[in-house]
């Protein structure tokens, strides 16, 4: 069965928003874009289909999240997989997922395209948020988990606090998955020391 709809959602993604990630040094593997850095700092853009689409609508969601490299080491030492290379949204530092515009939302936490031709308009609409709002985001972040990435691994622990204070804002009300001192990754990089 012929899907216009969605095929105009897949190509909104290759041609309208890949273009702009590629600009920001973003690869693209399927449904994801990931820009690693050469130390192995990742931020994460995720397209993800969802289950409710339905005929002439196209429903998804835009997953974000970053991660500096010890994380994904850490993560991938307690879990197993290739979480270093192929880093996904839902293991990172921090990660959320890009609110719909209300033109384009399906009035819950998804962005819908209910036309061939509406899919142009996200299409400019979800690459401006991500050019403009989401990557000067991702890059604070990231600079950040550094920063107490930094205090760890010169066994600063008592700079943490501090440091947990000093996080940028986040106006897209992402979950930090690492902002406490008890937490088990802040053991693991001190063991890491030694």
């Amino acid at each position: 069965m012929e899907r216009p709809v969605r095929q105009a959602y897949l190509n909104m993604i290759a041609m309208q928003v890949g273009p702009v990630l590629r600009g920001h040094g973003f690869k693209r593997s399927h449904g994801s874009f990931r820009r690693i850095s050469d130390a192995g700092h990742a931020a994460i853009i995720e397209f993800q289909g969802s289950t409710g689409s339905w005929g002439d609508t196209s429903l998804f969601y835009v997953n974000l999240g970053v991660a500096t490299a010890s994380w994904l080491d850490w993560f991938q030492e307690r879990l197993g997989g290739n979480h270093r290379d192929r880093p996904t949204a839902s293991v990172a530092q921090w990660w959320t997922r890009l609110t719909a515009a209300s033109r384009h939302s399906d009035g819950f936490d998804r962005w819908a395209i209910r036309s061939v031709e509406e899919a142009d308009v996200c299409g400019g609409e979800v690459a401006r948020e991500l050019s403009e709002r989401v990557i000067p985001i991702f890059d604070a972040l990231l600079a950040h988990y550094v920063q107490l990435d930094e205090a760890l691994a010169n066994g600063r622990k008592d700079d943490l606090p501090a440091l947990f204070h000093t996080r940028p804002s986040d106006p897209l009300n992402g979950i930090d998955h690492f902002g406490r001192l008890d937490h088990s990754y802040v053991a693991w990089m001190l063991s890491r020391r030694s």
